[in-house]
């Protein structure tokens, strides 16, 4: 095989495998999924215990290695701010405690622990060293230019930022956040995207999984209205991206850059072609498919090391705040003349969801499973679209994107803003489908 040959080999192979794993549907116990959302459905569920252990095992190790860092240049990736490093340390104790369950009350009560040990800190443990694995290579041999040459013309002129940027939006959309962050990460490290692009693509595009938005929509009992939510849930991300960028907190952000800048390719005649071309380039200079894949999977295993501590600490704050207390029944006053006004059924419930969601997403469904349809409608779309909330999302990002640096009260604002964009945007939707009668 020439010099041409491999190179075709080495971008068609990962393109193929990657487009097999992450976007093509298969049957699986009554529903469509992934493979690659079975995959870690499989390991999770036949192999809860180890995973468990796992999960436990990397987090502890993750702080530990947070403790040493500021002694060893080795360790540099695990060096944070005094604060974030509290969060860490806070992180690794709640978690002795749910794994032994042995300590206050508090946490143990209830289901936090069991959600935070059982389902979200597992299921991020376990997606980004897979999903890391394969999306290394997709990266390194040609998929990220082919899709960043071919998106451009969209991607530039109405997000500012490069075509390459839609890779991670459509990784997750059909896989999950998690591995979205961690290719955005991957790309703004190696000088592909600058800070304001990387705070953009991570606040605006990090979305949940389209078959996360058929959870909800059939823990609500409402999965027959499915490709209608769906639909507010696509014009809500990506009308909303189109404003934001052009306002702070996401405009403020520099457009620096942490690496060498990776020039985005000028496309000269035909896009296809360029675009072919382009990856073929990069598919001739990239190492084997096996390094790609195994550096993929041990850079997940760091990167899921450093950020799982911070999900459990704050994820465990944001939820007891949720369950405990009275505070998400205060910040929810101002929405409540806001839905009276347009007329909404159960505006003092529909506020609280509303809320609620920068805690934890699944809560606003959980809230309003007994509403009328239009209020669950609502809510289904709402929730899934505000993107941000700190369970995991706002942590992770934070986390993640030390260097740009990201803070929590821009996160804050980014949601309050997507929040007050999105519920005049999806009433006007919501009253359309109404006056057609399908709501």
């Amino acid at each position: 095989m020439g010099v041409k040959g491999k190179a075709y080999a080495k971008f068609l192979i990962p393109f193929f495998l990657g487009v097999i794993f992450f976007f093509v549907p298969v049957p699986a116990a009554g529903k469509f999924s992934v493979p690659f959302d079975l995959v870690v459905s499989f390991l999770r569920g036949e192999f809860s215990s180890q995973v468990k252990i796992y999960t436990f095992a990397i987090l502890e190790l993750g702080v530990l290695l947070s403790l040493l860092a500021p002694f060893t240049h080795r360790l540099s990736r695990f060096r944070t701010s005094p604060v974030i490093l509290i969060f860490r340390l806070a992180g690794g104790l709640i978690t002795v405690a749910f794994f032994t369950g042995r300590g206050p009350s508090l946490l143990l009560e209830g289901d936090t622990a069991n959600f935070m040990m059982d389902v979200l800190l597992p299921s991020v443990a376990v997606i980004i060293p897979i999903g890391a694995s394969l999306i290394n290579m997709l990266t390194s041999t040609g998929t990220l230019d082919f899709v960043g040459t071919l998106a451009r013309p969209l991607m530039r002129p109405l997000y500012r930022i490069p075509g390459r940027a839609a890779l991670d939006i459509l990784t997750s959309w059909v896989g999950s956040y998690s591995v979205g962050l961690y290719l955005t990460r991957n790309v703004f490290a190696k000088g592909g995207y600058s800070k304001r692009e990387a705070f953009t693509i991570a606040t605006c595009f990090s979305t949940v999984s389209i078959g996360f938005v058929g959870v909800v929509a059939s823990t609500l009992s409402i999965l027959n209205l499915f490709p209608l939510i769906f639909l507010g849930y696509f014009i809500g991300v990506f009308v909303i991206a189109a404003l934001l960028v052009r306002i702070p907190p996401i405009s403020k952000i520099p457009q620096e850059y942490i690496a060498v800048p990776l020039p985005e390719a000028e496309v000269k005649g035909n896009l296809l072609r360029e675009a072919l071309r382009q990856a073929l380039l990069t598919a001739r200079e990239s190492p084997s498919l096996l390094r790609l894949f195994l550096q993929g999977f041990w850079d997940g295993l760091l990167l899921a090391a450093l950020i799982l501590s911070t999900i459990s600490s704050v994820g465990t704050t944001a939820l007891l705040l949720a369950r405990h207390t009275s505070l998400f029944h205060y910040l929810a006053l101002p929405f409540i003349p806001l839905y009276k006004a347009l007329a909404m059924p159960q505006p003092g419930k529909l506020a609280v969801a509303t809320v609620i969601e920068v805690a934890e997403m699944y809560l606003p469904s959980i809230m309003v499973k007994n509403s009328p349809t239009l209020v669950k409608f609502f809510v289904a779309v709402l929730s899934t679209s505000q993107l941000i909330f700190f369970s995991s999302v706002g942590p992770m990002i934070v986390d993640m994107f030390r260097e740009i640096p990201v803070k929590f009260s821009h996160l804050l604002l980014l949601f309050l803003e997507r929040t007050l964009i999105l519920i005049p945007l999806l009433w006007g939707y919501v009253k359309i489908l109404e006056i057609i009668g399908v709501l």
